[in-house]
């Protein structure tokens, strides 16, 4: 097992950070994965509606990235690529996320500031009204600080 890189250690920050805004509506864990040998950031919301999220930095250069049934990679991933992550979990914890699935594969489309992401498994060129979907909740209000 080898200890959390700084950019272990940042992805883990991003997510806690976006998480703080809403207060205690999720269970996060920082573990080791032994059979992938990466750190995981894993987030479980309370409201069984929400996706939950799992991120790992590679320790090189490639986050896996899991939001409900759809998994993608970002490659490369560096340090300038933390807003954009930032981008993704604030788009999960407001439930700005729709997902299909086809034949047993998911991919999703995320509601960034930045746009839609389209994530996940290749998939056939069928308009997204075609296919079951399934839209995800928020994982609460988000808590005002009282400033």
């Amino acid at each position: 097992m080898r200890g959390p890189s700084t950019m272990d250690r940042a992805v883990l920050d991003v997510v806690q950070q976006q998480l703080a805004v809403y207060g205690d509506v999720a269970d996060m864990r920082h573990i080791w994965g032994d059979s992938a040998e990466m750190w995981f950031v894993e987030v479980q919301p309370v409201n069984f509606r929400a996706a939950p999220m799992s991120l790992a930095f590679d320790g090189q250069d490639l986050l896996n990235v899991n939001v409900g049934a759809t998994w993608f990679e970002v490659f490369p991933f560096r340090e300038d690529s933390l807003n954009w992550l930032r981008g993704i979990v604030r788009a999960v914890l407001a439930g700005r996320v729709e997902e299909a699935r086809t034949w047993g594969d998911a991919f999703a489309r995320l509601h960034t500031e930045a746009g839609t992401m389209r994530v996940g498994h290749v998939h056939w060129p069928l308009p997204w009204r075609w296919r079951p979907v399934r839209r995800y909740e928020s994982y609460g209000d988000r808590v005002t600080s009282g400033q």
